[in-house]
C-alpha cells in the first residue's frame, strides 16, 4: 500500500471517529421560562411541600390500614393510595401552563 492510500485511510478514519464524538455531545440547555416563574415556584413549594408530605404520609398509612382490614384487598388499598399520586412539587412549567398540576391521582 502506498503512502497516499495510507494517508487517505487515516484521514477517513479520523473523520469517522471525530464525527461520532460530535454526535455524542448533549444538546445545549435551552431556558424556556423566566426567572420570575422559578422564584414563584420555589416560594409556592415552601408551603406546598409540607402539605404534600402530610397528604402522602396519611394516604400511605391509610391505604395500608385499608389493605389490612380488607384482608389484603389490593384494589381497596390502591384506591386510597391514588390520593398520593399527584404532583410532588410545583414547577415553573406548571405555573406557565405547559404542564398540568394534579393534587391527587383522581384529578
Amino acid at each position: 500500500m502506498s503512502w497516499i492510500r495510507k494517508g487517505i485511510c487515516a484521514a477517513v478514519l479520523a473523520a469517522l471517529i471525530g464525527s461520532t464524538a460530535l454526535a455524542q455531545e448533549p444538546p445545549p440547555i435551552v431556558r424556556t421560562h423566566s426567572p420570575g416563574l422559578a422564584v414563584a415556584a420555589a416560594t409556592i413549594d415552601i408551603v406546598y411541600l409540607p402539605l404534600r408530605l402530610a397528604t402522602t404520609t396519611v394516604g400511605g398509612l391509610l391505604g395500608g390500614v385499608v389493605g389490612f382490614i380488607t384482608l389484603g384487598d389490593k384494589a381497596a388499598a390502591e384506591s386510597i393510595w391514588l390520593l398520593t399520586d399527584g404532583s410532588q412539587i410545583v414547577t415553573p412549567d406548571m405555573l406557565n401552563g405547559t404542564e398540568p398540576f394534579h393534587w391527587t391521582g383522581y384529578d
